[in-house]
């Protein structure tokens, strides 16, 4: 009878989520590093199946992507090319399942300084943990060799 409840009560607990490393902000750590790495499989895994990857243009518009044709160029890509450092996560909401996330970047291709700005994603708690359901990014207008100690600073 000991074992039984003892059962009952493990598997009430079970979560099929790694408590402490499977989090909204590890999973976008984890995207990049797989970035960094040249590896689009793990990127992938990371994100929902027909996940949208947007960026807000500067004159208001849209522009669609896709994690499906993101994750084909990181698999591209040498370990290394593609260095995008976010930092200064900020977890906006984290509610029943869900999760908005935004993450300041600066990006270097190739060790050249290409770019910054602020990625936003929105996660799910899946089954199989914390997945990105959708991805949008707004590029920095300025001087992206400040941008990181600006946002830093703040």
């Amino acid at each position: 009878m000991k074992i039984r409840m003892a059962l009952c009560a493990a598997l009430l607990t079970f979560s099929p989520v790694q408590a402490s490393d499977d989090t909204p902000e590890a999973v976008v750590h984890a995207l990049f590093d797989a970035m960094r790495a040249g590896d689009g499989a793990a990127a992938r895994a990371l994100v929902n199946s027909g996940a949208a990857l947007e960026r807000l243009q500067a004159d208001g518009s849209i522009k669609a992507g896709s994690f499906e044709k993101w994750t084909a160029w990181i698999d591209a890509q040498s370990p290394g090319d593609a260095d995008e450092q976010i930092f200064n996560l900020e977890t906006f909401s984290s509610v029943a399942g869900l999760a908005t996330v935004a993450a300041p970047f600066v990006i270097h291709y190739k060790g050249e300084l290409v770019g910054c700005g602020v990625n936003q994603f929105s996660l799910a708690l899946t089954s199989e943990g914390w997945r990105i359901i959708h991805g949008i990014d707004v590029p920095h207008i300025g001087d992206c060799t400040t941008y990181r100690d600006e946002v830093e600073g703040q």
